[in-house]
């Protein structure tokens, strides 16, 4: 993926991710409003039809003879059976229950039993509805509003007559209503957060433009300089840029396979290409001698190592290459230059490490042919567990043939080509 790219993918992602929380915020605080606004106007509806009961002063008439009781007991039923009441109560000033009526369905019980009268019982308790104002309670069952409120009354004087106490239940229109409203709400306010995540998508696109092209650029040019400083080591001392670009395809391929993550591989990358750059610190009286190094001149060669953390350990970019830099010569059984045994030795410099004697092994050098394939993989075997990392041997094996195909042969252009198209993924 190219750094523009990138860019893009982080930005949709943040606007995505801008939307859906503020969606969520503002999609919430809506909630809660409209909630309010339910409350009110189920409320006021509800008071509204309860005026048409207690306007008939006859309910708190005292000593109503029995028929005159009966009958206006029967008007409550009519109510409850005709209207949207699944409880009425009619008290007089001091608390005495003068009149009840209640529905019978499914519905009207259980608010009954875990609702009504606990919050009745604590109201009258406490004296938190029956007050000289309007108080209601609002719960649901089975997703349906219901309204328990309690009304105090006055005459004309203001002097308190008595309270009604009523439980409306919205009617199925109501709910309708009330999800419409909510939904619609929550709908108007994700699109207008959508739409203007849209609206400025462009405008922040453009004003990065020229950032995104400036980042490719140097995105471009870190890239040239590592291909630059690990061609000058590879031409030093071996006088072919192939080396590099094969190793570092083979090294990219292998941590692929094992499913590193992208900083891991950018690490990869870095130290594939300036594994030897230390080399620049040797002589070349001893890089370039013909023969085989004395004691000495090894001792001397194996400085090349430390010599590289130097060079890439002082600077941000480039210390990312310090494993496979400084540990690219440990063996896996303890005998390498700093005696780093096992999963001590960092992990990619034991992928590295596989990678580049797999090339030295299949490549033409000045003291020997290139082997075949089929010993190049014999030598990995016997020293898996060795030298290398047994299980990172049976994954390259398991991709090299493949591999090894596909770049013996390349001219020096298409490798270049190939590895660059396999880097730019990760930078």
């Amino acid at each position: 993926m190219t750094t523009a790219a990138n860019i893009h993918k982080k930005l949709v992602t943040r606007l995505l991710l801008g939307w859906l929380c503020l969606s969520l915020i503002l999609g919430a605080v809506v909630f809660f409003v409209k909630l309010e606004e339910i409350d009110e106007r189920v409320q006021d509806i509800a008071i509204s039809e309860s005026m048409l009961i207690i306007k008939d002063k006859r309910f708190f008439t005292p000593n109503l003879s029995e028929p005159d009781y009966k009958s206006l007991h029967d008007s409550l039923r009519r109510h409850i059976e005709q209207g949207h009441f699944i409880v009425l109560e009619l008290y007089d000033a001091n608390f005495k229950k003068l009149f009840e009526a209640a529905s019978e369905n499914a519905d009207a019980k259980e608010a009954h039993d875990k609702y009504i009268e606990p919050a009745e019982i604590a109201a009258k308790q406490n004296a938190t509805m029956f007050t000289d104002k309007i108080t209601y309670e609002k719960f649901f069952i089975h997703g349906r509003i219901f309204l328990q409120f309690v009304v105090p009354l006055f005459d004309d004087s203001k002097k308190k007559y008595g309270y009604f106490e009523g439980v409306y239940r919205a009617d199925d229109h109501m709910m309708s209503d009330v999800r419409n409203i909510l939904i619609g709400s929550l709908l108007i306010v994700v699109l207008t957060v959508f739409v203007t995540a849209a609206i400025f998508y462009p405008i922040v696109t453009r004003m990065n433009k020229d950032l995104v092209t400036l980042t490719d650029d140097l995105s471009e040019a870190n890239i040239g300089i590592l291909e630059a400083l690990g061609s000058a080591i590879a031409k030093r001392d071996s006088d072919t840029n192939t080396h590099n670009y094969r190793v570092t395809i083979y090294a990219i391929t292998l941590g692929q396979a094992l499913n590193l993550t992208d900083a891991e591989m950018r690490s990869l990358i870095k130290g594939s290409f300036l594994h030897d750059i230390g080399k620049i610190a040797i002589s070349d009286a001893i890089l370039l001698k013909p023969g085989k190094l004395t004691d000495e001149e090894f001792e001397e060669m194996k400085h090349h190592c430390l010599h590289g953390l130097d060079i890439v350990g002082k600077y941000e970019w480039l210390r990312g290459a310090v494993d496979v830099v400084v540990y690219h010569h440990e063996k896996y059984d303890g005998t390498g230059y700093s005696k780093l045994p096992g999963e001590d030795i960092p992990l990619s410099a034991r992928i590295f490490a596989i990678a580049d004697v797999f090339d030295a092994l299949t490549s033409k050098r000045p003291y020997k042919e290139p082997f075949s394939y089929e010993k190049a993989v014999g030598i990995l075997k016997e020293s898996a567990g060795k030298h290398f990392d047994r299980r990172l041997v049976e994954v390259f094996i398991g991709l090299s043939k493949k591999l090894y195909d596909k770049t013996v042969n390349m001219e020096d252009e298409t490798l270049e080509k190939t590895m660059l198209e396999m880097i730019r993924k990760y930078f």
